[in-house]
């Protein structure tokens, strides 16, 4: 990731560009950069507190950075075994003061090679050097991300760079430091939409997944936190920016948001801190495809409201309607249950058609009662008895059953009364589609009352 700091900084597009004026370029910004009260404090988190001692002069530390940042002009040590990241002859022994999560020097400990210490070439030392502008500090941590693709990880840091450049030049004005960044799992998602939306403008294929490494090696407490986002999570927030689903998926982020909090008592309001806010749905997927059935239910079945609403976190109207409609949830659905559970085409199509057959029951005979135990089955009994009772009753009309035994085994069970483990999010995908199917015919807008109406008040229609 240093790497790509320097490649962004000089503006290259691989490393294999980047050449010794970028190189004394960068030296020459960081020699000014470093003594920004917003860098100065953000290396203490990277190198410890000893990069620059509070105990040395203003000349001495002045002339310990310009020797740290000349580093890759100096002559190989012969001494030394080859660098350990690159192979190239090395110029000093490294420890966490150059390295974050390395041991101290006062630690006895061995590396490859025999040495007591990280065997490190100068353009190493100064591409670590590079992290400081390329890994954004958040929540007091440096936010340091390891893409599949190398190319991902040079647009994250292109992403976030001109930021962080922003904050240290108005940190030298001022001469103080800024309002910290938190919320470090959606800062990243922040980013990766960004250049996904940019990707799938340009239709590129490749995959990729993404390790996001929130790191502290602060003398005072040096810790890690890694996350993890496998490449189909990423490949479908590329897709979801495409113009097929970006109306929709930005109706479900903005919908995520947190809410900032309220002024107090006399308080005048103000708007919340860029970078502060977090949004719930870029974090939950860092729990995909684990927690597939709670984000499809969250965010897809619209009940985001109805969840965080209970801990005070966000708040909302109606889980359906509002600002934002549902048009084409149901085809954002369809590729996240392609791209993130891999579920089968055939599957997908039983769904829907079972979700529009439901919606057309609702609507034509505008069954109310069905509605409601089509929304409030929360059993695999209910749902089996919902569909039982409304195929008896198409049957009465002379009309065919709302799902054939085939489809009801190849969306609900395993075989003949062996549920899949999934049936529950079935019965979600199935609701997503009725709840898009009645929008779509407007059914919520004449009978506006079913939202708020509980079951009992409601005349269930009997064979």
């Amino acid at each position: 990731m240093g790497i790509a700091a320097l490649a962004a900084f000089a503006g290259r597009n691989a490393p294999e560009e980047i050449t010794e004026a970028d190189l004394e370029e960068f030296v020459r910004y960081a020699e000014q950069a470093y003594f920004s009260p917003e860098l100065a404090s953000y290396l203490t988190v990277l190198f410890t507190s000893n990069f620059i001692n509070p105990s040395f002069t203003a000349a001495k530390k002045t002339l310990f950075v310009k020797e740290i940042l000349a580093t890759y002009k100096a002559a190989p040590d012969e001494a030394l075994p080859p660098c350990a990241y690159c192979g190239r002859p090395s110029v000093r022994l490294a420890h966490r003061d150059l390295i974050p999560m390395l041991t101290g020097r006062e630690a006895v400990n061995f590396f490859p090679g025999g040495s007591p210490g990280l065997a490190l070439c100068g353009h190493c030392v100064l591409a670590l050097q590079a992290l400081s502008i390329g890994a954004p500090m958040v929540s007091g941590r440096a936010l340091i991300v390891f893409a599949d693709d190398p190319r991902l990880t040079l647009q994250l840091v292109k992403a976030w760079q001109p930021e962080i450049r922003k904050r240290i030049q108005l940190s030298q004005q001022t001469g103080e430091k800024l309002a910290p960044v938190t919320r470090p799992l959606t800062r990243a998602v922040e980013a990766l939409a960004t250049i996904e939306a940019e990707r799938a403008e340009r239709h590129e294929d490749e995959r990729s997944s993404i390790t996001v490494y929130h790191l502290s090696n602060s003398g005072q407490g040096p810790q890690v936190d890694l996350y993890f986002l496998p490449s189909s999570v990423v490949r479908f927030v590329e897709r979801a920016q495409g113009a097929r689903y970006a109306a929709t998926w930005r109706s479900l982020v903005k919908r995520a948001w947190q809410l900032p909090p309220k002024p107090k008592k006399g308080e005048v309001t103000t708007a919340a801190e860029p970078g502060s806010l977090r949004n719930y749905l870029y974090e939950d997927l860092f729990y995909l495809p684990e927690r597939a059935g709670r984000f499809l239910r969250v965010y897809f079945l619209r009940r985001a409201a109805q969840i965080l609403e209970d801990s005070g976190e966000m708040r909302s109207s109606s889980p359906f309607g509002g600002e934002d409609d549902i048009a084409g949830l149901w085809e954002l659905t369809g590729l996240f249950l392609q791209e993130v559970m891999g579920m089968d085409s055939g599957r997908i199509a039983a769904i829907r058609k079972l979700g529009d057959t439901l919606a057309d029951e609702i609507e034509a005979e505008n069954d109310r009662g069905l509605w409601f135990s089509s929304y409030k089955a929360d059993s695999y009994r209910a749902v089996r008895l919902t569909l039982i009772k409304v195929s008896k009753r198409r049957l009465a009309r002379r009309v065919a059953p709302v799902v054939s035994f085939d489809e009801f085994l190849e969306v609900f069970e395993e075989g003949e009364d062996l549920p899949r483990v999934d049936w529950r999010l079935a019965w979600d995908l199935v609701l997503i589609r009725v709840i898009e199917k009645l929008y779509e015919m407007q059914w919520f807008e004449k009978h506006k009352d079913v939202l708020e109406e509980e079951e009992s008040e409601v005349e269930v229609k009997e064979a």
